[in-house]
């Protein structure tokens, strides 16, 4: 599903499956921990990491919605693979993992409110992987949103446009120095440290504190 099927065969190999299957594992377990939040009820009040984070989808939105018009399959799984595994996944869950459990000094409204955008996000990528991995996109759709196939959904709308994806870049770096800062000090990612966070990156600030350890 991922090659260009005007060309007739595609090449294929073992690895490459072997990396497709992989995504869809890391997909499933997010879905699985997703599952484990309700669906946020009433108004929302977004904090900056849910702008960003549904900044970045409505990018993503926009870039598969392109490719799907000019049928580059290949680019599409690639550009949702690398959304999911290395900005979703291991950026915005990993911030509101502590704020969607109710624990950190986290109040009740900015706990929905990483219900709201864990459970909008799942969806929209879901919608968008559909027509490329469609038993498995439905599978989890039925189990965590609808009684009725994924087939009937149509393709998201671009709805999000907080600005904050100026600051994906250095929220990256940032993460990625706390975390290899920990791994030198022969630190666990769970125990404490002492680092200043960038004065861009402060609107984020207590999401980053609770993910790091920040003290």
């Amino acid at each position: 599903m991922e090659g260009n099927i005007t060309k007739g065969d595609i090449r294929c190999s073992f690895e490459r499956i072997e990396g497709n299957s992989k995504f869809l594992t890391k997909l499933w377990n997010v879905a699985r921990l997703i599952s484990m939040f309700p669906q946020a009820e009433g108004k929302v009040e977004l904090l900056e990491a849910d702008k960003w984070i549904l900044d970045e989808l409505n990018l993503l939105v926009g870039r598969c919605r392109a490719n799907y018009e000019a049928y580059e399959f290949s680019m599409i799984a690639e550009d949702i693979r690398n959304f999911v595994w290395n900005v979703f996944a291991s950026h915005y869950v990993e911030m509101v993992k502590t704020r969607a459990y109710g624990e950190g000094g986290f109040g009740k409204e900015e706990q929905k409110a990483a219900w709201f955008t864990l459970h909008e996000v799942m969806k929209n990528i879901l919608k968008i992987l559909s027509p490329i991995t469609p038993f498995v996109a439905d599978y989890i759709w039925l189990e965590l949103y609808s009684k009725e196939s994924i087939c009937k959904e149509s393709y998201p709308e671009l709805k999000w446009k907080n600005g904050m994806e100026k600051l994906t870049g250095k929220l990256m770096e940032f993460n990625s120095m706390v975390w290899k800062t920990k791994k030198d000090q022969g630190l666990s990612m769970k125990d404490q440290i002492k680092v200043a966070i960038p004065a861009e990156l402060k609107v984020f600030e207590k999401d980053l504190a609770r993910m790091h350890g920040i003290c």
